[in-house]
């Protein structure tokens, strides 16, 4: 395993759940601005879930961080789910059922400005909620969520924040185990050497498989 990665890649998951928590906690009013936040956080989350692949083998010397995180596993896969189809690029087919559920987008679309596009923003993410389904059950509600109506919304930003709370704890505890195996240099003893090895950094383009 490739204990660095694994310590950074947390520390990087960890940071952008906290910093994205805090400020979605502290109310801001803009719908916009909710709106990434939210986003902000289901990316992080999904994150999570590609930092558990990579890091499973911890768990032999250090099984409570598996305990963290496998009773709430289908919470963040349902966050990789919303980063693949409405986050991280809108899946097309995301868009027609989208503009299917919410017939008054064929209005709005046509109307400039942020307001108009906070709403298709929230349009897009329920849908994509919406089709984490079995057939025809849900797989973390229990019903359709129509963001606009405020206990759909609640009870969504409630899943959220409870998810967010474990992918915490669960990055905590993963970069932890990983710093105490990934060997790192003291830099306070190497600092000459590695700063030789840093003016002498070649930057090349690094393809997806790294």
């Amino acid at each position: 395993m490739d204990f660095v990665h694994i310590a950074i890649s947390a520390r990087l998951a960890h940071g952008d759940l906290v910093a994205a928590d805090t400020a979605l906690e502290a109310g801001p009013t803009d719908d916009g601005v909710r709106l990434i936040l939210a986003k902000q956080l289901l990316v992080s989350c999904a994150n999570v879930t590609d930092l558990e692949l990579i890091c499973r083998a911890l768990y032999k010397d250090h099984p409570a961080i598996s305990e963290i995180i496998t009773p709430h596993r289908r919470n963040f896969e349902f966050a990789k789910y919303i980063r693949n189809i409405a986050v991280g690029h809108v899946n097309p087919s995301l868009s027609q059922k989208t503009l299917e559920w919410r017939p008054e987008l064929n209005a709005v679309l046509t109307i400039p400005g942020a307001p108009a596009e906070a709403f298709l923003g929230y349009a897009v993410l329920e849908s994509a909620i919406n089709t984490f389904v079995d057939g025809e059950r849900h797989r973390i509600f229990d019903s359709d969520t129509d963001l606009a109506y405020p206990p759909d919304l609640t009870r969504f930003l409630n899943f959220l924040g409870s998810t967010v709370h474990v992918g915490i704890a669960y990055c905590a505890a993963v970069a932890a185990a990983a710093l105490q195996q990934a060997s790192l240099p003291d830099f306070n003893e190497n600092w000459l050497e590695l700063s030789a090895k840093a003016g002498a950094t070649d930057f090349a383009f690094i393809t997806r498989k790294g």
